[in-house]
């Protein structure tokens, strides 16, 4: 049963006590029930936007806090689109309402005993994440939270997107991140490991997420293009050992252009040749995995069948 429960988050570090304080007034307890998951919504931060409210209020909250490299990013959202932004967000909200995965049989087979442990998502709204961040999860004090920038959304309505599609795209992608994450957190890891790490998160999370019914997508030449691409750089990459060009690679696995991420995009298409095996994969691990994309010559006439995974491994 879907539940939408909008409430103020209560979880304030001694850092951050004197900016977020405020954020905390707007206190609005809502229960919707639908079909899906159980929505814990944070909305205190648009709220003071939408209410015109000094942006010192929302500013410093600690979510401006959680990308990059820890920096504070934000930028002023802008005031005079108060009316179009929160009608972006309201629309979102509905969507929510009856939100359903993209491959949902998938998801649910793959991560059927993760599932059964996730009695809710955390969904944390913003306004002035930089463009780059309109979605993404990060942990705060052992909890993970989705983060939905409406002030992108509302960019990507005004250029012509369905913002159906995108929450469609964006809400899978990270709650596949949420489950990952819970069966295997992240820990301290060599250059290699984290590459495996990056490859194996991203590859399921793009790939849920990238069209619906993926077992009906046709491939063309193209994706044999965009693998050998993006495996030819997770080479490189698994090849250097200059530390500053390895902090250039770890930044480019999953950065940039879609199709220029070449951790996330190499696992994306390797998984998506390999679909009658995701959940072997899936339990398999991230140790070692970029291995397998390595070795991994591509051919779309194996499509539908059981590749060479057993190979492999």
């Amino acid at each position: 049963m879907n539940k939408i429960k909008h409430t103020s988050l209560l979880i304030i570090c001694c850092f951050f006590i004197a900016c977020s304080s405020t954020s905390q007034e707007h206190k609005v307890e809502k229960t919707i029930d639908t079909s899906g998951i159980n929505w814990n919504i944070d909305d205190s931060i648009v709220y003071s936007y939408f209410q015109e409210k000094p942006v010192s209020d929302y500013a410093n909250h600690w979510i401006y806090y959680m990308v990059g490299d820890g920096e504070h990013q934000f930028e002023t959202p802008p005031f005079d689109r108060i009316s179009e932004i929160k009608e972006c967000y309201e629309q979102v909200i509905r969507i929510l309402e009856n939100f359903t995965f993209r491959n949902e049989a998938l998801v649910n087979e793959v991560f059927v005993d993760d599932l059964a442990l996730l009695e809710s998502v955390n969904i944390i709204f913003t306004v002035g994440m930089p463009s780059m961040y309109d979605a993404f999860v990060c942990q705060y004090e052992g909890v993970y939270y989705i983060t939905l920038d409406v002030v992108n959304f509302a960019n990507y309505i005004q250029n012509g997107h369905d913002v159906s599609e995108l929450l469609s795209n964006f809400v899978t992608h990270e709650v596949v991140h949420i489950l990952m994450k819970t069966k295997y957190p992240y820990e301290e890891m060599t250059y290699k490991d984290y590459l495996d790490y990056v490859a194996f998160h991203e590859g399921f999370a793009h790939l849920l997420s990238y069209k619906e019914d993926i077992a009906d997508y046709e491939l063309d030449d193209s994706y044999g293009e965009k693998f050998n691409t993006s495996q030819n750089n997770l080479v490189k990459a698994l090849n250097e050992t200059d530390p500053a060009m390895q902090r250039q690679y770890l930044y480019e696995a999953n950065t940039g252009r879609y199709w220029d991420k070449f951790a996330a995009i190499s696992s994306m298409l390797f998984l998506l040749n390999h679909q009658d095996s995701l959940k072997e994969i899936y339990y398999h691990g991230w140790r070692g995995y970029t291995d397998l994309i390595v070795k991994y010559e591509w051919n779309t006439e194996t499509y539908f069948h059981k590749n060479c995974y057993e190979k492999l491994i």
